[in-house]
C-alpha cells in the first residue's frame, strides 16, 4: 500500500499542499512548529481512527478557516483509490467524507480501506502510561489484522457505559438491583470476544517483539510480553470466544454484582486489562530507564508493521513523526530494515541527524507550506 497523492489546506497550518511522494522514502525537513507533523496527521486522518497525538476532529480546522479539505490518492496492492475527507466550521462542524466518489460519513469505513502505522516521541506512553495506553495498543492492532473486530471495540465501550449507568441508577433507586444484570449477557459475549482478540495478538507479537528487541540491544537485553486479562488471568485464550468462556465472563459479572454497586461502577473486565511488558523480570513500565521504555515502544510499533504485512501481505504506510534524530545508527538501522518494503514519511528537523542514506524524495515545510527540494535523500 502506498500513497500517490496528496493535498491538504486548511488543516491546522497547512496551506494548498500538493505533493506525490515517492513510493519508498520521504523526508520532510524544516524548523519546529512549521507543519511537519499537522502533515502526518492530515495523512493518518484517512485512516478513520484517533489522532495518534490525541487531537479531536474540530482541533484539525485552521485558525479562522471556514473549512479543510484533504485528499488523498493511494494504490493499496490491487487497485489505485481515492479518499477525500472535508470539515467546514459551523454548529455541528459538517463532516464528508467520500471513497472513490461514493460518499460515506462513517470514519469506520476508512478503517477498512486504508492503514498506517505512525511512530511519535507519545508512544512511550504505550510502556510507561496508564494501562488504557496500553489496551488502545492491543485494539488497534489487532483489528488492522481483523478490521470486522472494531464494532466489537466499540460495542463494548457503549454496553459497559451503560451497565454502569444502570449501576449508578439502581444506586439511586430509580430501578432494581437486579436489573442491572439485563446488560451482563451482552457484555460477556462482546468482552469474551475481546479478550481473546486481544490474547491472539500478543501471541503473535511476542516471539517477534523478543527477536526485535534482542537485535535492538545486540543480545544484552530480555524483553518479555504478556496478556493479563482480568476476567481469564494469563492463561492463552482462543483466536473466538468459546460458550464456556462466555459464560465464565458472565459468571463473573454476576458474582461482582454486589462489588460494582458499592464502587459505582463495573469493576472487572476487559476494561481492566493490561499488556505486561519486563525486562529481566522487573517490570518497564515501574524501573526501565527512558532509553528502555523508548526501545521497547519502537519495537511495539515495528512488529505491528510487520505483522499487518504479514497478514494481508501487503504493508501499511509508515508515519515516522520526529523519532528519527534521537536514535544511534544501531536502531535507526533496524527500524529501516524492517520497513525497507514500506512507504515511509519522517520528519526531522535537521536532515543530518539521519545515520544511513536512503533513495526517496525530500520536501521542506515551511509556514504550512510544502515545497520539494531538488536534491534527493
Amino acid at each position: 500500500m502506498h500513497i500517490t497523492s496528496f493535498s491538504a489546506d486548511g488543516f491546522r497550518n497547512l496551506k494548498g499542499v500538493q505533493f506525490q511522494p515517492d513510493p519508498h522514502f520521504n523526508l520532510i525537513t524544516g524548523d519546529n512548529a512549521q507543519g511537519k507533523t499537522n502533515l502526518l496527521d492530515a495523512i493518518w486522518l484517512m485512516t478513520g481512527c484517533r489522532n495518534f497525538h490525541g487531537a479531536k476532529e474540530r482541533h484539525y480546522l485552521g485558525f479562522d478557516a471556514p473549512f479543510f479539505r484533504c485528499e488523498m490518492g493511494f494504490h493499496d496492492g490491487r487497485r489505485e483509490q481515492k479518499i477525500i475527507y472535508t470539515l467546514e466550521r459551523g454548529q455541528k462542524n459538517q463532516r464528508k467524507i467520500t471513497v472513490n466518489g461514493v460518499e460515506t460519513n462513517k470514519t469506520g469505513n476508512l478503517f477498512e480501506t486504508f492503514h498506517c502505522v505512525a511512530f511519535s516521541p507519545s508512544d512511550v506512553e504505550i510502556v510507561s502510561g496508564s494501562p488504557d495506553k496500553r489496551r488502545s495498543y492491543m485494539d488497534l492492532c489487532a483489528c488492522q489484522l481483523h478490521p470486522s473486530d472494531m464494532q466489537y471495540v466499540s460495542r463494548a465501550s457503549l454496553l459497559l457505559a451503560q451497565r454502569n449507568a444502570s449501576i449508578q441508577s439502581a444506586n439511586k433507586g430509580r430501578i432494581r438491583r437486579q436489573d442491572v444484570t439485563i446488560w451482563d449477557e451482552q457484555l460477556a459475549k462482546v468482552g469474551a470476544h475481546i479478550a481473546c482478540m486481544r490474547s491472539a495478538y500478543v501471541r503473535n507479537l511476542t516471539p517477534l517483539c523478543e527477536a526485535l528487541y534482542g537485535v535492538m540491544t545486540g543480545g544484552a537485553e530480555t524483553l518479555g510480553i504478556s496478556y493479563r486479562s482480568s476476567v481469564y488471568g494469563s492463561e492463552s485464550l482462543p483466536e473466538r470466544p468459546t460458550r464456556v468462556l462466555v459464560e465464565r465472563y458472565q459468571k463473573m459479572l454476576t458474582e461482582h454484582l454486589s462489588e460494582d454497586l458499592k464502587a459505582g461502577y463495573t469493576m472487572r473486565g476487559i476494561q481492566r486489562d493490561d499488556l505486561l511488558l519486563t525486562i529481566g523480570g522487573n517490570s518497564v513500565q515501574i524501573y526501565g530507564s527512558q532509553g528502555q521504555r523508548k526501545s521497547t515502544a519502537i519495537v511495539l510499533r515495528l512488529a505491528q508493521a510487520y505483522l499487518y504485512n504479514q497478514k494481508h501481505r501487503r504493508s501499511p504506510v509508515v508515519l515516522l513523526d520526529d523519532v528519527m534524530g534521537e536514535l544511534d545508527e544501531r536502531r535507526q538501522k533496524l527500524i529501516y530494515n524492517m520497513v525497507a518494503d514500506m512507504q515511509v514519511f519522517v520528519t526531522l528537523c535537521h536532515p543530518s541527524s539521519l545515520c544511513l542514506e536512503q533513495q526517496g524524495k525530500v520536501f521542506q515545510m515551511e509556514q504550512g507550506v510544502l515545497s520539494e527540494q531538488a536534491e534527493n535523500c
